[in-house]
């Protein structure tokens, strides 16, 4: 049970070694806990939700994560912020939400928290641990390392960078502490060399020793014994997982302290198998692949038709499996082929540790595996294997720091019934596995011989998209943005279909993978960035005022070193402003190689582009993480969106979503707004703009001009609006008319609603100012009814009418008693008293509508003024740079004049000398800031050549107009004498 105090949970291990110690800053912990339990973490956890006790867990103990709640006793969240920030700077704190909350703190996001997660919804904080592990795991090591000298709460830069090289080295390194010889750090590459996991060594220091092959361990106890703390160098044998025989070479060395004090022992072990070998070397070269040290494609059809032999002579099943890892292309084009290297090298071991000792592993080549599954005859058996292997991959692959999430699609075949021979089964397993591929990818497929039919419609369809590039079938479709203040459109995004001569329209979505798997995609995705843009200036030239275009990158495209001219290109030829186009890319694109993503945005932004954050929501990206990226908007993504008005979960994170938006200086568009409740909803939370078929789906350009020169907008009794009139809604409310005519006179439009289903459907299509709602009875529900309208429309003012004699009712009781209701009116009531009360309601919508408005104001006004500071950095970087390259220039043209052999002066406007060369200097003693008149006098420039006389010698001279730089203009003199 979770209660205050200490506990420890005991569950499977998860990635970290050890447990997870989080403190809990809230009232109830046990849902967290249960998250945490059923995802396999070991958990050791405090809980606390007063000041005092918090401070006093936070002064006996690290903590590794620490979930703060929105909901404290005697803190406010901003408050307990502070708190944590000031006693535990560095320790990672997860805000934590309740279901329906209709607040979001935003500024506490601002000032350290890194992620939120709801309660009902736990996604966002297991992908917040994942993403905190590798700087848990370097603060324990720090932990560990600064155990004899009390606790070190931080790691210098030079040991992190340290941590970050042993975690991405495919060599291992270890450290042990030099006193009592426990193991305090080893790398993740021990479980490729050694081929067993890390957790065992920390358990077991000696772990590793009952793996040396036993010819060696004498030889390598004695080393060890003589170069305790450091100065061994050996090669050694260790037998890794199936008697495979690997040759290391080992080397430790001492690791000392500010003082020169020996606290741990540091060593690194490198897999020299490959340097090593002996007259089997050129067998091995032959039949194993160099990089994985699996059999390769040679060896491998060997070991399959020596098995598929021995299985037809006992009548033995036999499975085969082929593994294609997908978007490896991705991985070498983003980190280069080294990095790709040990990709392979790291996933061949995953997928080694994941088999069987009688299975057998090989590389077909490039990023293509095989398996051969002895005595495995059906879909069920093998289908745990391949689940399993699919399962290992999912796992993330640390390379240089970036954490590469591998998936892979994988063909299943049997013999005899799916072939007769190797090369059979392999290739109608590689047909199962493009099946798979074409599925979506990271699964598998059993063979079948539908699928022969299925892969020539795809070979077909590949050719026909080749054609369709050439033969320019591909147009381009603009679903209108809306704006929510006024209802107006404000942009267009601009999305590609295939206009196939005899199937029609086809959908991108059968097409747009084939360009991605194809490499098409960068070249169409030019296309559709000129012919966007070529399309909104021709609709800016006809008058309509639309301010911008939105286009969608891919991510090769937003890897491509050809998109910065390509944009600049395509604003070049639609001599359009570089902010009317909004580029939008996807939260997966940036964390696949973030450094790199950041550098091209960064550069996209210099030249005046607005950038958009697709699908938001569904990438499980940090929040603090998204201020490095240079956005100008989020786009809600349309999960959330679909199910707004009937999942308060879905409401809360979109209300979490735009309030945190805005706290960051972002728009925020809603996608697949389909209803009038999802847009009423939508616009109570203060959303800037909306898209979706509710306004209008994607239409051909000639249509949307159309809705465009007819002005169509939202409807006006759904915007935010200063100049509408208050709207009150009465509900099962009954002989009150005069009360509705005394406020219909004040100029406040009312409306009164029968029943539950007319209720509901006004407040679907309407906004409701004040909601007037009569006592719950036998057949009347009014909870459903209050709660419905506190869903649909938050900022509704809600009142219960309930008559005196029901007020001990345990239902009106509760109900009047509930946050749900903001008055209560008893009956019997007098006529001006029942409308003062409505009025003073609407009063205090009418100062909320004002505060958000002004807020939203504000909000546009910093935007802008974001937008404005960024210019004025673009201008003045172009202008500095632009100097730069003047000064460079000048500083040329000085050398080159220097080595001229005849007198060269350079002239301002005002015929001052401000350059001269060598030759002038020792002919004419010119120098800089002498007149003209005093160098050289009577003579006149108004001719481009002449003769003239100085130092009793002839010259004759040619004058030259000439622009020093971007702001001075002047005048060269070349002077030649004349030899007689």
């Amino acid at each position: 049970m979770s209660r205050k105090g200490e506990g420890l949970e005991v569950h499977p291990q998860h990635e970290l070694s050890g447990p997870l110690r989080v403190l809990l800053i809230e009232g109830e912990g046990e849902p967290w806990l249960a998250i945490l339990r059923d995802n396999g973490y070991i958990v050791h956890f405090r809980r606390h939700d007063r000041r005092a006790d918090i401070e006093a867990a936070l002064t006996a103990e690290t903590w590794d994560l620490i979930l703060l709640s929105c909901d404290l006793p005697d803190l406010t969240p901003t408050q307990a912020m502070d708190l944590l920030r000031r006693m535990v700077p560095t320790t990672p704190v997860v805000l934590t939400i309740e279901r329906g909350s209709t607040t979001f703190p935003g500024d506490v996001l601002e000032g350290g928290a890194r992620d939120f997660a709801f309660k009902s919804n736990p996604t966002r904080l297991l992908a917040a641990i994942r993403r905190e592990c590798p700087g848990l795991m370097l603060r324990r090591v720090s932990d560990r390392r600064g155990g004899a000298h009390g606790s070190s709460a931080h790691i210098d830069e030079g040991e992190a960078r340290f941590m970050q090289l042993a975690s991405n080295s495919p060599e291992c390194y270890w450290l042990v502490d030099a006193e009592t010889q426990r193991v305090t750090y080893v790398s993740k590459a021990y479980e490729q060399i050694w081929g067993h996991r890390v957790e065992s060594l920390y358990a077991d220091n000696q772990d590793w020793y009952t793996f040396v092959h036993e010819e060696d361990r004498q030889r390598l106890s004695d080393a060890m014994h003589v170069h305790r703390l450091g100065g061994m160098d050996l090669n050694f044998r260790v037998l890794r997982p199936g008697e495979q025989i690997r040759w290391l070479h080992a080397r430790n060395f001492a690791v000392r302290d500010e003082e020169g004090l020996i606290v741990s022992v540091g060593g690194i072990a490198s897999d020299v198998t490959r340097l090593l070998g002996d007259h089997k070397q050129v067998h091995d070269f032959a039949h194993f692949d160099a990089l994985t040290a699996l059999p390769n494609q040679l060896m491998f059809y060997d070991q399959a038709r020596r098995l598929i032999a021995l299985a037809k002579r006992k009548k033995l099943p036999v499975g085969l499996v082929v593994i294609d890892l997908d978007r490896f292309h991705d991985v070498n084009q983003m980190l280069g082929r080294t990095s790709g290297d040990e990709f392979l090298r790291q996933v061949a071991g995953r997928l080694g540790e994941s088999l069987r000792e009688s299975d057998i592993l090989g590389r077909l080549g490039g990023d293509v595996f095989s398996i051969l599954l002895p005595d495995v005859s059906d879909s069920a058996q093998a289908g745990i294997v391949v689940r399993r292997l699919i399962e290992t991959l999912t796992q993330p692959v640390c390379i240089e720091g970036h954490e590469i999430f591998a998936t892979a699609s994988v063909g299943v075949v049997f013999h005899p019934q799916d072939g007769h021979d190797t090369h059979e089964l392999v290739s109608n397993a590689e047909i199962a596995m493009r099946h798979a591929k074409s599925l979506g990818r990271n699964g598998f497929q059993f063979y079948s011989a539908m699928m022969h039919e299925d892969l020539r419609d795809r070979l077909f369809l590949e050719t026909e998209v080749r054609n369709a590039v050439l033969r320019q079938e591909f147009v381009l479709h603009y679903q209108p943005k809306v704006c929510c203040g006024s209802g107006r459109i404000t942009g267009v995004e601009a999305l590609i279909r295939w206009h196939h001569p005899q199937r029609g329209l086809v959908p991108p979505d059968h097409f747009i993978p084939l360009l991605e798997e194809t490499g098409l995609i960068v070249p169409v995705g030019r296309w559709v960035i000129e012919e966007a843009t070529r399309q909104l200036a021709a609709w800016q030239g006809m008058g309509y005022n639309l301010p911008g275009i939105s286009v969608n990158l891919s991510a090769r495209q937003l890897q491509s070193d050809t998109l910065i001219d390509d944009v600049a290109e395509a604003l070049a030829l639609s001599e359009l402003n570089a902010a009317c186009l909004d580029l939008e890319i996807t939260e997966s694109m940036l964390m696949q190689n973030a450094e790199a993503a950041i550098n091209r945005l960064n550069a996209l932004k210099r030249m005046g582009v607005t950038l958009s954050l697709d699908d938001f929501g569904t990438g499980y990206s940090s929040l603090a993480y998204l201020k490095s990226f240079p956005l100008d908007a989020l786009k809600v993504d349309r999960s959330f969106v679909q199910d707004i008005a009937a999942d308060p979960d879905d409401a809360s994170i979109t209300r979490a979503v735009i309030t945190m938006a805005h706290h960051l200086k972002l728009k925020v568009i809603a996608e697949g707004v389909e209803t009038s409740e999802q847009l009423a909803l939508l616009i109570s939370h203060q959303c800037d703009m909306i898209q979706g078929y509710f306004f209008s789906r994607p239409l051909a350009a000639d249509a949307l001009a159309l809705l465009l020169a007819e002005d169509k907008r939202l409807p006006t009794n759904l915007l935010r609006s200063t100049t509408r009139s208050p709207m009150v809604l009465f509900v099962a409310v009954d002989g009150f008319d005069e009360v509705i005519s005394l406020l219909k006179r004040d100029g406040h439009r009312v409306c009164v609603a029968a029943d539950y289903p007319s209720a509901m459907t006004w407040l679907g299509d309407n906004v409701a100012d004040v909601l007037v709602c009569a006592e719950p009875s036998a057949d009347f529900d009014a909870a459903a009814v209050i709660l419905r309208a506190e869903q649909l429309q938050p900022l509704c003012e809600r009142i219960l009418v309930t008559s005196t004699a029901r007020q001990a009712d345990e239902a009106v009781s509760a109900l009047a008693c509930s946050s749900l209701i903001h008055r209560t009116i008893h009956l019997p009531v007098a006529v001006e008293a029942f409308r003062q009360v409505v009025e003073d309601a609407l009063a205090r919508r009418h100062v909320s509508d004002e505060y958000q408005r002004l807020s939203h104001e504000v909000e546009i006004a910093e935007r802008e003024l974001v937008r404005i500071e960024e210019e004025r950095r673009r201008l003045a970087s172009e202008n500095a740079a632009l100097q730069e390259r003047e000064g460079q220039g000048y500083q040329i043209l000085q050398e080159v004049l220097a080595e001229l052999a005849n007198p060269v002066i350079g002239l301002d406007d005002d015929n001052m000398v401000v350059l001269v060369n060598d030759a002038a200097q020792a002919c004419l003693a010119a120098y800089p800031g002498m007149p003209l008149d005093e160098l050289l006098p009577g003579v006149s420039l108004f001719c481009d050549n002449g003769c003239l006389q100085a130092g009793g010698r002839k010259y004759s001279y040619r004058s030259r107009r000439v622009m020093l730089g971007s702001s001075a203009s002047g005048r060269l003199l070349l002077l030649e004498e004349k030899r007689t």
